[in-house]
């Protein structure tokens, strides 16, 4: 586990963290987790968090609570285990259809505007971004941060005051969706890969300066979300 960076409702991150402990089966089915006062301090929250944390968990069936001996994940097959963590966290499929729409008008914009604007130092951030989410993804991880990370370079390299203020009111929700769309994604190998093929053609269509396949590779990308997801 890992500190906790983004804060967005702070309980989900901590469950976000427990399931991927569970990925890289750092922790298996029926295993002890560590106590309350441990996990707060690995990641930096309030044993307040952690508490709402496992009490979602217990009341949903994912960990059970022997007093004086500890918190264990229940004895289920990994596959469940994750799939009921994802039932916790996830949003209404309506929203997520909203929310992609919404991305896609702006950040579709935002890819092309970036095409054409970037500052030389945007690209090297850019480039930065990249190399980290490809990294995370090839390792495994959620790369959450480093998706949200990717995505709010392009979102900079548009120069355009007014884009980025509208993607601040939805910042939240951006990196909500982005948490669940990932967790889910991991959970299908193949799809890990389609991911990073788009990614690569967004990236590779930004720093080539061509403007309408970025716009084009950004709005294919979160469509295809949408479809995977069945969030339609």
């Amino acid at each position: 586990m890992k500190p906790i960076l983004k804060k967005n409702r702070l309980y989900h991150e901590v469950i976000n963290e427990i399931f991927s402990s569970i990925s890289k089966e750092k922790l298996k089915p029926g295993d002890k987790l560590p106590s309350e006062r441990t996990i707060a301090e690995l990641l930096e929250v309030s044993r307040t968090t952690v508490k709402e944390a496992i009490s979602v968990l217990e009341a949903n069936g994912i960990v059970s609570i022997k007093p004086g001996v500890g918190i264990f994940l229940v004895s289920h097959t990994k596959q469940v285990i994750q799939q009921e963590l994802l039932a916790v966290l996830k949003p209404k499929k309506q929203n997520l259809s909203e929310l992609i729409e919404l991305r896609q008008a702006i950040e579709g914009d935002a890819a092309y505007y970036a095409a054409k604007r970037m500052t030389e130092e945007q690209r090297m951030e850019l480039e930065n971004c990249y190399i980290n989410l490809k990294k995370a993804e090839l390792n495994g991880e959620l790369a959450i941060e480093e998706d949200y990370a990717f995505h709010k370079a392009i979102l900079t390299g548009a120069n355009n005051a007014i884009m980025e203020g509208l993607m601040e009111v939805i910042s939240e929700k951006v990196y909500s969706f982005i948490q669940q769309n990932r967790m889910e994604t991991l959970l299908q190998p193949l799809e890990v890969k389609v991911v990073m093929k788009q990614h690569q053609l967004i990236y590779e269509a930004i720093l080539n300066e061509d403007a309408e396949s970025a716009k084009k590779a950004m709005w294919e990308h979160l469509h295809s979300i949408k479809v995977r997801h069945n969030y339609e």
